[in-house]
C-alpha cells in the first residue's frame, strides 16, 4: 500500500510528461545528435551521418536503422536531428508507455486494508493440505544428498605414513 502512495508522488515530482528516466535518455540522445549531419528527402525519409556510419530514419513508420527506437521505444540521437531538421520536437515520438497517464493507470487500483489473521472469522470448511508428494520419472539417485555441513568424500589413496 505504501508502494502505490510513494508512486503517486513520485508522478508528481515529474517536471513533464515523459518519465524521469525517459526524458534522461532524450536529453542524452540530444546531446548525441549535435555530432550527426542530417540529409532529407523533403518527405519523411532521413540520412543521418555519424562518423563512418549512415542511418536511414522514416518518420511515419517510426524505423531507424540502428533499431534503438524501435527497442526502446525513446528516439535515438539519429530521429532526434530529423526532428529537428522539420523544427518538430522529438519528445511527440516517446511511446506512450512512457507519458503519466499510463504510469497513473499502472497505479490506479488500489490495495484494501485488511484486519489481523487472529480476527478473520472462524470456519468449518475444510483446512486445505498441501499436495502429496509425486515420484518424478527417471532413474533414482545412486548416492544419498548430503548435507551442507557434511564433508565431502575425498577420492584416491590416502597419504602414506613416514
Amino acid at each position: 500500500m505504501t508502494r502505490q502512495v510513494d508512486m503517486l508522488k513520485f508522478a508528481d515530482t515529474w517536471i513533464s510528461d515523459i518519465s524521469p528516466m525517459a526524458r534522461l535518455l532524450l536529453e542524452d540522445n540530444k546531446d548525441l545528435a549535435r555530432k550527426c549531419t542530417v540529409l532529407w528527402n523533403a518527405d519523411v525519409g532521413f540520412e543521418i551521418g555519424e562518423g563512418l556510419h549512415n542511418h536511414v530514419v522514416n518518420l511515419t513508420d517510426k524505423v531507424c536503422t540502428c533499431r534503438a527506437w524501435q527497442l526502446r521505444g525513446i528516439p535515438c540521437q539519429h530521429v532526434v536531428l530529423a526532428y529537428y531538421h522539420i523544427n518538430e520536437e522529438p519528445e511527440q515520438a516517446v511511446e506512450h508507455w512512457y507519458k503519466r497517464d499510463t504510469f497513473l493507470k499502472a497505479y490506479k487500483y488500489f490495495i484494501q486494508p485488511m484486519t489481523n489473521m487472529k480476527m478473520w472469522p472462524e470456519t468449518n470448511n475444510p483446512k486445505i493440505e498441501p499436495p502429496k508428494p509425486k515420484l518424478m520419472p527417471g532413474r533414482p539417485q545412486r548416492n544419498r544428498r548430503k548435507g551442507k555441513d557434511e564433508p565431502k568424500k575425498k577420492y584416491g589413496k590416502l597419504p602414506s605414513v613416514e
